[in-house]
């Protein structure tokens, strides 16, 4: 989707038609699997930063996960072999082990240059400009680079963190000066637990505070509960903010429950305005599961997107505890 696209589909969603809004933009979007060769992904636009992204990303906390530092390495190795080039991080994952273990894989593969390299600062207590540099230091000493193409304010939870985060001498005021040293190329922020504290970040970028980015969840039965997706998607659209998509099938709960299939949730976030879906993948053979489905992605049309969401009405809340 290019920005036109992208506007055009967030005038129907704004007026309550969000079947009819991606309908009337996915025509691009169907059946770009068929001329992907083994190795490549599709791309999409990371909005204002101007860069394209394959629309599959490599979770941090889950590559932390991996069981070794060598499993770690291969499951990068397969990773790039796929076609991933997004890689996801964070300085609270698993106590930095996270970082190390990126940091040294990408080192002995000499990637630096052909990643998209993002990882992330959280501070709930503080917010400071203070806790942000602590953090930007030992994130670039594990990731083993001198700078990053994305930084983004961690996890935020309310409007008063949001605030506090934004106000002068918080960790915002640090991220866009790194942003400005060229220390980091592009910034962002997350947040996963109420949309209302993510709206309240749209106002102080309304106030000259700018960002990038902002990764929130996207999946069928957010649709339902405290939605993300509706409060947030449209105004990011038209901002020209970039949208990265969290937890996709609900951290794996609707999976096991049997509510719906990976390669459902997949789709249904790919066929939104997103530039690129981070998910979590331990395993080797999940990284070649889902870069499959991405360059087999076909968008949904109407009647596949209805019948998913009304499976999933009524389970808004009950698969989304980082909601709480």
């Amino acid at each position: 989707m290019n920005r036109a696209e992208f506007l055009r589909w967030t005038a129907a969603f704004g007026g309550g038609g969000l079947m009819r809004g991606v309908e009337a933009v996915t025509e691009r979007l169907v059946d770009v699997g068929e001329t992907l060769a083994p190795g490549t992904l599709p791309r999409r636009r990371l909005g204002r930063t101007g860069e394209e992204v394959p629309i599959l990303g490599l979770g941090g906390w889950h590559f932390g996960a991996a069981g070794s530092e060598r499993a770690a390495h291969e499951l990068l190795e397969v990773a790039l072999a796929e076609g991933i080039r997004f890689l996801d991080n964070a300085e609270s994952y698993h106590d930095g082990r996270a970082e190390r273990w990126l940091g040294g894989a990408i080192a002995s593969l000499g990637v630096r240059k052909e990643v998209f390299l993002m990882t992330k600062t959280f501070n709930l207590a503080t917010r400071s400009h203070a806790s942000a540099r602590h953090h930007l230091e030992g994130s670039l000493a594990r990731l083993r680079t001198d700078y990053l193409d994305l930084w983004q304010l961690h996890s935020v939870r309310t409007v008063a963190d949001v605030d506090r985060a934004f106000a002068p001498g918080g960790a915002m005021e640090y991220l866009v000066e790194m942003q400005r040293a060229g220390v980091v190329r592009h910034i962002g922020v997350t947040g996963h637990q109420d949309p209302a504290a993510n709206l309240r970040a749209l106002h102080w970028w309304d106030q000259g505070l700018r960002f990038d980015t902002m990764q929130l969840p996207v999946n069928p039965v957010d649709y339902h509960h405290r939605s993300f997706q509706r409060a947030l998607l449209p105004e990011l659209v038209k901002r020209d903010i970039g949208v990265i998509a969290m937890k996709t099938s609900a951290d794996g709960r609707l999976l096991r429950a049997g509510v719906c299939t990976a390669e459902e949730c997949h789709r249904y976030a790919w066929s939104l305005p997103v530039a690129v879906a981070v998910v979590g993948m331990e395993r080797p053979a999940l990284v070649r599961e889902n870069a499959r489905r991405a360059r087999a992605f076909t968008a949904m049309r109407d009647a596949e997107r209805e019948g998913l969401l009304e499976r999933v009405r009524g389970h808004g809340g009950t698969y989304e505890p980082y909601k709480a």
